[in-house]
């Protein structure tokens, strides 16, 4: 009588697709031992044709090379355009210093903020009284009571910057101060020795200023802004 053969031990033989993974992690030089076996190796492409493994890490490098330079394009841009920001904010920082006087110091701004900002209006509020005499009041000392405060207080007591549409509460309270249309604003809280104030630059586009945009800038500005105005508030009426 024949013995039946016994074909477990060939079976056992048969690496399973678990074990040849875990050998190839073990041994990731595997490839560079035998550079055939990876010439061979076929990858079903979305396409539907067949492509070697090696061609499929020739593509795959090249797309992330492909983003690599999409991503470092978007990123020489943005510097590019930052440092024209900064330069533009640096022009109008010294036509501030060079202006005579608060009425050509907030002239100038609203002129430079339409100019080189794209600004469709600018308003400057300061809470607090001025320590000059002048024939004609300015209206951007608007005192420590103005309904603006009220309404902006969320600016003020944040201190921040802050961008996006106006409620409509807002919307109408800048109508009385000839500002219509408001689609979107930037709101720069200001500060100095015992006053507040408030630089508005608003647009008619809606999407010209929104939540997702960065303040840093515009921080800056507020603060130069601050520094420029500080010599003109009178220190004796706290806002």
């Amino acid at each position: 009588m024949s013995t039946p053969t016994d074909n477990s031990g060939s079976e056992q033989l048969e690496p399973n697709a678990e074990s040849v993974a875990g050998y190839l992690r073990r041994h990731l030089d595997f490839f560079n031992d035998f550079p055939d076996v990876l010439c061979d190796i076929e990858l079903r492409h979305s396409s539907g044709d067949a492509i070697s493994l090696l061609e499929r890490q020739v593509t795959t490098l090249r797309d992330e090379n492909k983003r690599t330079k999409i991503r470092f394009d978007e990123l020489v841009q943005l510097a590019t355009a930052n440092q024209a920001l900064i330069q533009r904010i640096h022009s109008l920082a010294l036509a501030l210093m060079e202006a005579a006087g608060p009425q050509a110091i907030f002239s100038t701004l609203s002129e430079r903020l339409a100019q080189d900002f794209n600004a469709d209006h600018a308003a400057t509020f300061v809470f607090g009284k001025a320590s000059f005499v002048e024939a004609t009041p300015l209206p951007e000392f608007v005192g420590s009571n103005s309904p603006i405060g009220e309404v902006f207080g969320q600016v003020l007591s944040a201190m921040q910057p802050q961008c996006g549409p106006l409620d409509p509460e807002q919307s109408e309270l800048l109508v009385e101060f000839g500002i219509p249309n408001v689609g979107s604003a930037a709101a720069l809280p200001l500060s100095g020795h015992t006053w507040h104030g408030l630089l508005l630059i608003t647009s008619d586009d809606e999407s010209r200023f929104n939540l997702e945009m960065g303040t840093d800038f515009l921080a800056y500005l507020g603060d130069i802004v601050s520094l420029i105005v500080d010599p003109w508030v009178n220190k004796g009426e706290k806002s």
